[in-house]
């Protein structure tokens, strides 16, 4: 058929097939109409049928998969394509490990029978585009029409999301995403009766629903988070991967193009993403949307290369902590390794090498399609020593502050971490917040997320939950006020000043041989305050001091907490020993200036009603310990200090004379010194000294 016509066969088969999805509206063939557009090559996105410079062809990927991690990845797809042979097809009812049995129960497309499904059907394409075996092109097939079929999978949308009154939601986006990549990589090997089929019920059971969506200018077509992604960049994607199979893709690409641009304004100059650390692996999906437009553009400029992208690999290195898991800010899992399957894409766009050594060090591999088609192995990879700062202030959205002793990925002396902002959507009352890292073990801790999410725990109630609230974390309090934050509500157009509730930082400063400092400013981020500063020193290899001092309105109650790994009862004078797995952490909450209440070692619990997660059942009680202190006072300094005693042997703890306060272990001995407007940390071991001005 020429480029410029259309046979009356062609034209009448989508008139009836474009009636029966009761499409609305002018519609265009794209490709079939422009004189300037060539038909689409199947398959096209992420791997090509044909050899062309920079873009993984079949015969490149057949050959990648004979060694090496590229080989180990197919074995692990090939093995659950084999073991998939002649099995039912996924449905929302379907239970196997990792799926919540209260959405299989409820007939439910939660996240996790999504992602499954999708991943079965990708899997299956892609193993028969390598293999050509039939028994693959089948088992995806199977799935592909389970999921169009209404009776087999009533819903394309989560349950709990038509509250919103959108016909589309997350799971539409997933959904249409992964039918449409697997209509691309399956093309050659489809009938046209099967390519029809799966158009129709992809148009009807997301793409119209999309555009119908769309017109009613849904929340999340606003609001710069993973819903936006993943409902506008999956049918972004879904209409780049049809082609011009579908009369309306290009609308998708040209809808989506633009504002998936937008979204990258949430990452910071440093590439700081705007949520918590462990919720920043939604960058997977601009970095999903991006490389599936590079092939879609046949190559040329690859956007990953380009801010944030590289940059916000950077951040997420620093926010990795010996010997693997994510710095736990906010909403997260506190012992979350970190997901580096999407930054492999950045490595290929990028040939960075501190990004390549990073996936190849903490890449798990899995049956995900994608990561065979990202991964490139003949890419060099190193370590960020040497190359990286080992200390580093990031300025935008959370503002982390990260001082390690060394970059060893497995067991550095001391991570000393920190936040001068709070995050957006998965954000926490805990600007301010201090962690300590010590050989690889968690010391001074934040509780992270609760073992499941409570019903309103995203709603006003949210601070009523200690892992979200001013008291589960290592900040000071006044007057038992939560800090100062912004009504959330799920589902409202409109955005938050964070500026004016945000701490700043003051001064930061970090030296590869002895150490680092940061002061912060977190006034804004209370009421009743004239003042609140925060300064932390951190010398190498494991000595810390944190100045707490401020100025309120009135005197009122003042406390500081000090969540620890394990229980650390203090003494009167506020001596404690914070011991974890062979490693001490000897600590001293010293109130300089203020009324002493007293310290006391606590244990955060859930209270009645605010204890259940959102299925009813009770949430996890931990009992997380910390030390409190509390005064009562207008004006308060507080000094905490802290040494690492690597052996976890007994020491006589910290002494102090007038303003001068020391310890000794069996390797180091420490003096710090509290003046008017200096803060002196020295090691009189090897005669190294960071010595801060007080703003």
């Amino acid at each position: 058929m020429d480029d410029n016509t259309i046979d009356r066969r062609e034209a009448l088969r989508w008139m009836a097939w474009l009636s029966a999805s009761s499409v609305a509206g002018s519609l265009t063939l794209r490709g079939a109409e422009r004189g300037d557009a060539s038909p689409t090559r199947h398959p096209h996105i992420f791997i090509n049928a044909e050899e062309r410079t920079g873009l993984r062809s079949i015969a490149s990927v057949r050959k990648s998969i004979q060694s090496g991690i590229p080989r180990k990845i197919w074995e692990l797809i090939q093995a659950e394509c084999d073991a998939e042979r002649g099995v039912a097809a996924m449905t929302a009812r379907s239970v196997f490990e990792g799926r919540y049995l209260a959405a299989a129960e409820q007939n439910n497309p939660d996240y996790t029978i999504c992602h499954a499904a999708g991943q079965r059907i990708l899997r299956n394409a892609l193993a028969m585009l390598i293999t050509e075996k039939e028994v693959y092109r089948e088992t995806a097939l199977k799935q592909i029409w389970a999921l169009i079929d209404e009776t087999v999978w009533p819903d394309w949308i989560d349950q709990a999301h038509t509250r919103f009154g959108h016909p589309v939601d997350l799971r539409t986006g997933m959904l249409s995403q992964d039918v449409a990549i697997g209509f691309d990589w399956l093309y050659p090997y489809l009938s046209d009766d099967e390519r029809e089929r799966i158009l129709e019920g992809l148009d009807r059971r997301g793409i119209q629903p999309f555009f119908t969506s769309m017109e009613q200018d849904p929340w999340w077509s606003h609001d710069l988070n993973n819903w936006y992604t993943v409902i506008i960049g999956g049918l972004g994607i879904a209409g780049m991967a049809l082609g011009d199979a579908h009369p309306r893709s290009q609308e998708l690409i040209d809808l989506s193009l633009g504002k998936m641009r937008d979204y990258l304004s949430i990452y910071g100059a440093g590439g700081e993403f705007n949520e918590s650390v462990a919720y920043s692996n939604a960058t997977r999906i601009p970095v999903n949307y991006f490389y599936a437009y590079y092939y879609h553009l046949s190559g040329g400029k690859n956007i990953l290369s380009d801010h944030p992208f590289p940059q916000t690999a950077e951040w997420t290195i620093y926010a990795t902590l010996p010997p693997g898991r994510y710095a736990a800010f906010g909403d997260g899992h506190v012992g979350a390794t970190p997901m580096v399957g999407f930054m492999t894409a950045i490595a290929t766009a990028t040939h960075n090498p501190v990004i390549q050594g990073f996936c190849e060090r903490h890449l798990e591999t899995d049956s995900n399609p994608f990561l065979l088609l990202w991964f490139d192995p003949s890419i060099e990879s190193s370590s960020p020593e040497g190359r990286l700062p080992r200390g580093r202030a990031f300025r935008d959205n959370g503002a982390h502050l990260y001082s390690r002793t060394d970059w060893n990925p497995e067991s550095t002396a001391m991570v000393v971490y920190g936040k001068a902002k709070r995050d957006h959507n998965h954000d926490h009352n805990d600007v301010g917040q201090v962690c300590i890292d010590a050989m690889g073990q968690r010391m001074i801790v934040d509780p992270g997320s609760p073992s499941a999410y409570p019903a309103d725990f995203f709603e006003k109630n949210r601070w009523k939950y200690y892992n979200a609230s001013t008291v589960g974390h290592n900040v000071p309090m006044f007057g038992n006020r939560e800090q100062r934050s912004q009504a959330h509500t799920r589902g409202v157009k409109g955005g938050i000043d964070f500026d004016s509730i945000n701490g700043r930082i003051l001064q930061a400063d970090f030296d590869d041989d002895k150490g680092g400092f940061w002061q912060l400013d977190l006034s804004r981020a209370y009421d009743g305050v004239a003042s609140v500063t925060r300064t932390v020193v951190h010398l190498f290899p494991g000595f810390v001091a944190v100045l707490d001092e401020g100025e309120l309105v009135e005197a009122e109650e003042i406390s500081l907490r000090w969540h620890t790994i394990e229980p650390a009862p203090p003494s009167d004078r506020g001596d404690f020993l914070v011991s974890s797995q062979g490693v001490g952490l000897a600590g001293r909450v010293e109130v300089v200036k203020g009324n002493l209440i007293g310290h006391k070692m606590r244990r955060q619990i859930y209270e009645a009603p605010f204890d259940r997660e959102r299925s009813g059942g009770l949430l996890e009680q931990r009992r997380e310990p910390y030390v409190e202190t509390s005064l009562l006072d207008k004006s308060y300094r507080v000094l905490t200090l802290f040494v690492l005693i690597p052996d976890g042997s007994s020491t006589e703890g910290w002494s102090n004379d007038g303003e001068i306060w020391c310890i000794r272990t069996a390797d180091a001995e420490c003096r710090v010194r509290l003046g008017e407007s200096i803060l002196t940390v020295t090691n009189l071991s090897n005669d190294t000294e960071i010595q801060v001005e007080l703003s």
